[in-house]
């Protein structure tokens, strides 16, 4: 123990940086450092839009975490000399909400820590030595697509008598001779009156809702769809539709007679503003006037379990009918 902090002492006081020499030992099998730096910043914001946070704790931890990335080394992917304060202060929080954050990061499997941080008296040199961390991942990287042939590249290839390029050759140039799939048509869009019933139906009805209120569910707005539709589901399932939503955020359950104007104009939070409008219906949606009652699924498309049903009664209403008719006299 002693030679090994002799040891760490050396590494401190050396000019310059020098890594565990054992650091690779805390990666799992399986698992890959990330020395990218872009795609490190695209698995932190997938990761923390995957969390069902507040909008102001996901832009400080988010933050955090990128001022780890920024602080990465592009040939070894460690981070270090960065303190607790300098990440607090990228978020605007404290340096407790940093080891949560670090927490966090490290049972999700965003995080490792290769090198605990050490104090300048347990080392005996003038100052400490903060944590080592690796950002890792187990997906495969990225592949990078290969670059569009030029017809110069041709005297590569092997030619024929005439001089002209084989047919392997003028395939390989040539990608786009494949038969191309066409692009399957959108769906139509959901009716304002029908009550969504499966989760295909629940996403429908929320883009028609966002349509109606202007809002733009790819994010141009601030919106993440995901949100939407966990906020929206219990509305749904109460048998509402993007009719009777609509009236319930533009009127109060108190007073249904006044309009409550436009929820949107100017709201930096779309889905807050829709949660505290809808939150007074809570309990009260039999209130709702009944010009905005749904209709349970897609109602422009017949249903064919009910026309089946139908017909099977219409069926037994004719045997019904033959048996009680007379017979002959014999």
């Amino acid at each position: 123990m002693a030679y090994g902090r002799r040891r760490a002492a050396a590494r401190v006081a050396a000019p310059g940086y020098r890594p565990h020499p054992g650091w690779r030992h805390f990666i799992a099998d399986g698992w890959r450092v990330l020395t990218d730096q872009r795609e490190a910043l695209s698995v932190i914001d997938r990761l923390v839009d995957d969390q069902d946070w507040r909008t102001d704790k996901r832009a400080a931890w988010a933050a955090m975490l990128r001022r780890l990335v920024h602080a990465m080394d592009w040939t070894t992917g460690l981070i270090s000399a960065l303190t607790a304060e300098r990440l607090g202060a990228a978020g605007g929080r404290a340096s407790r909400t940093v080891s949560r954050v670090i927490a966090w990061a490290r049972a999700i499997g965003l995080l490792v820590v290769v090198e605990a941080g050490a104090s300048a008296e347990f080392l005996g040199t003038d100052h400490g030595r903060t944590p080592t961390y690796a950002l890792v991942t187990t997906s495969p990287p990225p592949q990078s697509a290969p670059p569009d042939a030029h017809p110069d590249d041709l005297a590569d290839h092997p030619v024929d008598e005439l001089g002209d390029p084989t047919a392997s050759c003028v395939e390989e140039i040539k990608p786009l001779n494949k038969r191309l799939e066409p692009t399957p048509p959108a769906p139509p869009p959901w009716p304002v009156f029908g009550v969504p019933r499966s989760p295909l139906e629940r996403t429908a009805a929320t883009r028609c809702l966002f349509q109606r209120l202007g809002l733009d569910s790819g994010g141009v707005s601030g919106v993440v769809f995901w949100r939407a539709r966990a906020l929206l589901r219990p509305w749904w399932d109460a048998g509402l539709c993007p009719a009777g939503l609509l009236w319930a955020i533009d009127h109060h359950p108190d007073r249904p007679d006044h309009h409550r104007g436009d929820a949107l104009r100017g709201a930096r939070d779309p889905l807050r503003v829709l949660g505290a409008r809808l939150r007074p219906w809570h309990h009260r949606i039999v209130e709702l006037p009944a010009a905005v009652t749904g209709v349970p699924g897609d109602y422009r498309t017949p249903d064919p379990q009910a026309g089946a049903q139908a017909a099977l009664a219409e069926h037994l209403g004719q045997l019904r009918t033959r048996s009680s008719r007379p017979g002959p006299e014999t």
